[in-house]
């Protein structure tokens, strides 16, 4: 390669597209414009052309996969591998109907053959870009509305709103028994088996949204979530590979309430109160110090947990927990301490250390750090030596 080349995003434009003529003669919908900047030749444009709208239907309690097709024109730099634009890829519909984004990931984009002599190739369409789509189990059948969301790459964020998306929820289709013959001598039906269900405070219910989970029951080897699954309390998630959706219920009313968890394990267990909590507490040894006969070198080992949900639900850490007041947040231990971020909502912070609260809003984080140790000073010597 010729010269070193970095993707940055220029500029972004949105349009209507009224029909697919209009979309051939340049009225393009949700028009998104970036500029390729080569360092010693002339800037070519990448446009990135978003449908006018994106739809897709899951079933209560359960996640779907859909994609998302964007068209790309213009040309980009050869070894590029992705489009410097990140994409919310899992979108959540609660129990009371709220539509939460998250999961980032980044827009794929390939390059063709090589155009003439210039570094800049042109670009395989259309872009796919794999979501997910998720329902609580007592989600109202209906229509919810949301958008995808989407911004810049590197160090952006996810702060713009693309095309709109409706996700439709529907019912789980019912499978009904046979019609009875005109004469049977003898009918004997097989039993119906029921659909998996959470016991409050002592079991909660594991479904798989995407990727690779596995979990461990108490006394148990691992085990990799393929179907839904009821846990007992203290099971350990490991959700490292993937996304996991956990049901509890949330108290006597029997409704149901469920969050989905990813980036990292947890032991997740419900304790009965006013009202009944699910804590997940992060797993893992959060660091540890490696000492050579020489030298001294701290080996740092982090434990996350990326939450979005809402109901009763509290991650654990080492100096911290996190109740949580709003959909989406994330806990980290490290040995500079617990930190908890919030995407989405309002969380309640426990600082363990200095036993106190703090409310962290959305945009906003708090790091439960360790107390320092005090310095013991050594007394003078005052005496003699004999």
């Amino acid at each position: 390669m010729r010269g070193h080349r970095r993707l940055r995003l220029a500029r972004m434009e949105i349009r209507t597209e009224p029909s697919r003529r209009l979309f051939a003669q340049g009225a393009l919908a949700a028009l998104v414009v970036l500029a390729l900047l080569p360092a010693a030749a002339q800037a070519a444009s990448l446009h990135l052309v978003f449908p006018q709208s994106v739809e897709t239907t899951v079933v209560q309690g359960q996640s779907t996969s859909f994609t998302l097709e964007v068209q790309a024109f213009g040309a980009t730099g050869c070894d590029s591998t992705s489009a410097p634009v990140r994409v919310d890829t899992l979108y959540s519909v609660d129990a009371v109907g709220d539509v939460a984004a998250g999961l980032p990931g980044e827009m794929p984009i390939t390059t063709a053959e090589n155009r003439g002599s210039s570094d800049n190739c042109s670009i395989k369409n259309p872009l796919r870009v794999p979501l997910t789509a998720t329902a609580a189990p007592s989600t109202a059948v209906g229509d919810y509305t949301s958008v995808i969301r989407y911004g810049k790459g590197g160090d952006g964020g996810i702060d713009l709103d693309g095309p709109p998306l409706t996700i439709h929820v529907v019912a789980p289709e019912q499978v009904l028994p046979p019609p009875p013959l005109e004469a049977p001598a003898t009918i004997v039906l097989g039993d119906r088996k029921p659909a998996p269900h959470p016991t409050l405070g002592k079991t909660l219910l594991l479904t798989l949204v995407k990727g690779n989970v596995t979990f461990r029951m108490p006394g148990q080897g691992s085990q990799t979530l393929a179907d839904p699954a009821v846990v007992p309390n203290g099971t350990v998630i490991d959700a490292s590979g993937g996304v996991v959706k956990v049901t509890v219920v949330r108290d006597a009313s029997g409704v149901l309430d469920s969050v989905d968890a990813w980036g990292g394990a947890f032991k997740a267990s419900q304790a009965l109160g006013k009202p009944p909590v699910t804590t997940f507490t992060l797993t893992g040894a959060a660091s540890a110090a490696s000492r050579g006969a020489a030298t001294a070198a701290r080996v740092t080992r982090k434990r996350s947990l990326w939450v979005n949900g809402k109901g009763n639900f509290k991650t654990r850490g080492k100096r911290a927990s996190a109740i949580v007041r709003g959909t989406y947040w994330f806990t980290q231990d490290t040995d500079a301490g617990t930190k908890v971020s919030v995407k989405r909502g309002l969380v309640a912070v426990r600082d363990l250390v200095r036993k106190r609260t703090v409310l962290v809003s959305a945009g906003h984080q708090y790091t439960a750090t360790p107390r320092r140790p005090a310095l013991r000073r050594v007394p003078a010597f005052t005496g003699s030596v004999k």
